[in-house]
């Protein structure tokens, strides 16, 4: 950069007028004084920016300047007339540039008094989606890093230091939200269902008519009003595409992922109907239904998608003291941006709850049985004992409320021998409560293949094998060995009630 030179007495003038009088005659006098002045004024500018938000630049240029001051100020002063006046013109450009910065920030303080006061309590990043749509901009990362979560808390941002762009787009924003947009946005719908008859069948579609009962109703064709359903429901995809109208529901939605259709009956009144079920027929590829939160998630919704995928794993029975655990598990799990309340909402849509579990689908008598057998008699049930049968039936109803149950225990007993083991005289346990190894039953089952006899008594064939299965696995009597050897082999042998006897063909 290249200076035109004025005589030494006008330069020094003019840094007279910089730096005040009395410092300037201190600095001429004194070259250490004038050191320590360079330092401090490095430091009043340093601290300067940081509160005004004024761009680095300047100062770091003007702080490389006074980096060539040092303590030979008097004689810099007297000498190097060119980098003086590279000093008196850095020193301007940083009093123009707090200028235009404090301008810009009056322009925006200005912008902000400006915005309606309905859209105070929106949320901010929301409300930047909607205004810029797939256009790139810093706003969002800029809002999240800084906290302005809502419209009012963009006052806040004013201390901040802005680049050009973000200005800009902040100056577009702050313009854009003059306007209610709520308000906006119900007169865009109603001037778009403006017509009595168009708004008669799109509500009757919304509220489950057919297009027989419609074209009954109105005297037109079904194919006509296929017609007009589907000229308006391009009219509204078209509405969505252009101006993004769910990410301004989501800005003043209770919740940040999804609309609840009783907020856009709040919102709409007579018109919610119609808008829900456009919302659900429209091709938006950032707007889905949910029927679970009776709602429209907004953005992506893959937390949903795997919400749902998680779901489909889930038993047909769930505890009621096993849900509230499993739901803090899912939300950490997925990193979930919706509430406990709504995580459980979802994944026990579909359930019903009968007693203290939750049910997918109704249930049979044996199914019940199987549940409290697992939880409550793991080692196994004797049921021709009165006290105990009893107890089974208490157990069932505290599980599955009120329950129609047989009163005879040999009753309850035959339904249980469909799908459990005996393991004792009259004592029946759940196949999964049995624990023997894979390799001690194959075993078993060879030495009865090899044995010469055709009938074998299930007391001598336990009295061969009781020092094993004492010792590695839970069959303790020959009752037990039969119950499990009928349930693992009823295709290959025959049993009665004391042995088993192979088949001819073996």
């Amino acid at each position: 950069m290249k200076y035109n030179l004025e005589p030494q007495d006008k330069l020094q003038d003019k840094l007279r007028d910089v730096l005040g009088e009395e410092m300037f005659n201190v600095c001429l006098e004194s070259p250490e004084k004038a050191t320590a002045f360079g330092w401090l004024f490095s430091f009043a500018i340093a601290d300067f920016d940081q509160k005004q938000g004024i761009s680095s630049v300047t100062s770091n240029e003007l702080l490389k300047a006074k980096e060539d001051l040092g303590e030979e100020f008097c004689l810099w002063c007297s000498r190097n007339y060119s980098n003086l006046r590279n000093l008196i013109t850095l020193l301007d450009s940083y009093v123009n540039t707090y200028e235009i910065n404090k301008k810009n920030k009056e322009h925006l303080n200005h912008l902000f008094q400006r915005i309606n006061s309905n859209n105070y309590k929106a949320r901010a990043v929301s409300l930047v989606k909607a205004y810029k749509k797939d256009q790139p901009t810093n706003l969002i990362d800029l809002f999240q890093r800084i906290n302005i979560t809502l419209v009012s808390d963009l006052k806040g941002i004013f201390s901040q230091r802005l680049c050009a762009d973000d200005e800009s787009d902040l100056r577009g924003f702050m313009g854009w939200l003059k306007e209610d947009l709520m308000a906006v946005l119900c007169n865009d719908l109603q001037r778009l269902f403006n017509k009595p008859r168009t708004f008669k069948l799109m509500r009757s579609r919304a509220m489950g008519s057919t297009l027989h009962e419609i074209s009954l109703d109105l005297g037109i064709t079904r194919q006509r009003v296929r017609q007009i359903e589907k000229t308006l429901q391009n009219h509204f995809n078209n509405y969505v595409a252009t101006f993004w109208p769910h990410y301004i529901l989501s800005a003043f939605a209770e919740t940040t992922t999804y609309v609840s259709v009783n907020a856009l009956e709040e919102y709409f009144g007579s018109l919610s109907d119609v808008l829900s079920y456009c919302l659900k027929e429209s091709d938006c590829s950032s707007l889905q239904w949910c029927s679970e939160l009776n709602g429209f998630i907004i953005g992506d919704g893959h937390w949903y998608s795997l919400l749902k995928g998680y779901k489909n794993l889930l038993p047909e029975m769930l505890d009621y003291d096993f849900v509230d655990p499993l739901i803090h598990e899912i939300m950490l799990k997925f990193s979930l941006p919706i509430s406990f309340k709504d995580t459980k909402t979802v994944i026990l849509s579909g359930y019903s709850l009968s007693g203290k579990v939750y049910l997918k689908n109704k249930i049979s008598l044996s199914q019940m049985y199987h549940a409290v057998l697992e939880r409550f008699y793991p080692n196994g049930i004797e049921l021709y004992n009165p006290s105990e049968a009893n107890c089974f039936r208490n157990y069932v109803r505290r599980l599955f409320g009120e329950v129609n149950l047989p009163k005879n225990n040999r009753a309850l007993d035959v339904r249980l021998a469909d799908f459990t083991i005996l393991c004792d005289r009259r004592k029946r346990i759940l196949p999964s409560g049995v624990k023997v190894s894979l390799d001690l039953l194959n075993k078993i089952h060879e030495a009865i293949k090899a044995s010469k006899k055709h009938e074998i008594l299930f007391k001598e064939l336990f009295e061969t094998f009781k020092k094993e299965l004492l010792q590695t696995s839970n069959i303790s009597n020959s009752y037990f060995l039969q119950g499990l050897l009928k349930y693992t082999f009823a295709d290959e042998f025959d049993f009665t009630r004391y042995s088993l006897k192979k088949r001819e063909d073996d």
